[in-house]
């Protein structure tokens, strides 16, 4: 579908992109999602006034392209930076000398692939940061070369670049086995660091940095290093005892320690994004333990099969609602809703 609109009725701007390798859109009924984009604006319950534009690798190529003068805060919902670095790249130039404001700037997007926030996020007293840097498929002999000289061994977490949701090429003891894994294209090989608990369960965190607020979204325990939500019911479901760990967490006025909230702090203060995810876990001694941190982890769904066991992750919808709005510059209260489709490729 195309077509313009000017921002005469919504002062907001929601924008989602195509992907580099092409569109990847599904549609049901009104609603379209797009691969690489957040679904964090669901927290505004589809109420709020605005616009949408579609920005694509051929935006340029249109006859016709939005007036974007009249929006009050424009919001890039592209967050996978791998898949999406061309269409981002059009999206910094469509952004330029657009006077409103710009939440989650492509040029940020851009710095938060895994190896930049390992870099970026280095040094933070008590957060463990396992070092990551970038392979290339088919060059064995520099792979090898660019991991000994980045200090990093086994054991090693082998990703496809762009890869999201727990998918990993695989867990490898030695560099040689870690090169042998290599398929086309980039990699990140990533150090892998035990977080396991005094039980040998292994607990992931994720937190959720809305412009200053931290919301919590979920605590999912495990057997297996690799945490994924797949283990909410494969695993906590039939055990009470660790729903109950989780439940207590949301039930508290203050989840985590004083020394965990001052790394969230440093990482706000260094993150250039202005909402994203983090995930990670924490060691026996209290120390945080970084997986990832990016604008591309998902807010939904809250609970697994509508389990009512957990219904208290429902608690952080209020918070992360109304940090969103802030974030935003939207008033507490919505009273209508319209949304138009600037441009769709």
């Amino acid at each position: 579908m195309s077509g313009t609109a000017s921002a005469a009725d919504a002062s907001l701007l929601f924008i989602i992109g195509g992907g580099d390798q092409g569109d990847q859109i599904m549609q049901a009924g009104s609603k379209i999602m797009v691969a690489g984009t957040t679904d964090l604006t669901k927290l505004l319950l589809d109420r709020e006034p605005h616009h949408r534009l579609h920005v694509t690798r051929n935006y340029f190529r249109q006859s016709r392209q939005a007036d974007l003068s009249g929006y009050r805060v424009l919001v890039n919902l592209i967050t996978e930076p791998e898949q999406n670095a061309k269409v981002l790249e059009n999206l910094r130039k469509v952004l330029r000398g657009v006077p409103g404001r710009v939440v989650n700037p492509p040029e940020a997007v851009l710095r938060s692939t895994r190896d930049q926030v390992a870099r970026l996020l280095a040094g933070i007293p008590d957060l463990i940061v396992p070092k990551a840097v970038r392979l290339h498929g088919g060059k064995t002999s520099i792979a090898a070369r660019t991991l000994e000289n980045a200090g990093l061994g086994p054991p090693i977490i082998l990703r496809q670049a762009g890869t999201h949701t727990g998918k990993i090429v695989g867990l490898f003891t030695t560099v040689d086995e870690t090169v042998a894994a290599l398929g086309p294209g980039e990699h990140v090989a990533t150090q892998f660091v035990d977080f396991a608990g005094v039980n040998g369960l292994y607990r992931k965190f994720r937190v959720y940095f809305i412009g200053r607020r931290i919301v919590l979204r979920h605590m999912i325990i495990s057997d297996q290093w690799n945490v994924h939500v797949k283990d909410r019911v494969r695993f906590m479901a039939e055990r009470p005892e660790l729903v109950a760990e989780e439940r207590v967490l949301f039930e508290s006025d203050e989840p985590f320690a004083p020394d965990v909230r001052a790394v969230f702090q440093a990482v706000r203060d260094r993150m250039p994004l202005d909402f994203f995810g983090m995930d990670f876990g924490i060691t026996t001694n209290g120390k945080v333990v970084l997986f990832e941190a990016n604008a591309t982890m998902s807010f939904f769904p809250l609970t697994p099969n509508h389990d009512p066991q957990f219904e208290y992750l429902k608690r952080c919808l209020a918070p992360a609602h109304n940090a969103l709005r802030e974030l935003l510059g939207l008033s507490p209260q919505v009273t209508r809703f319209t949304q138009v489709h600037l441009q769709s490729a």
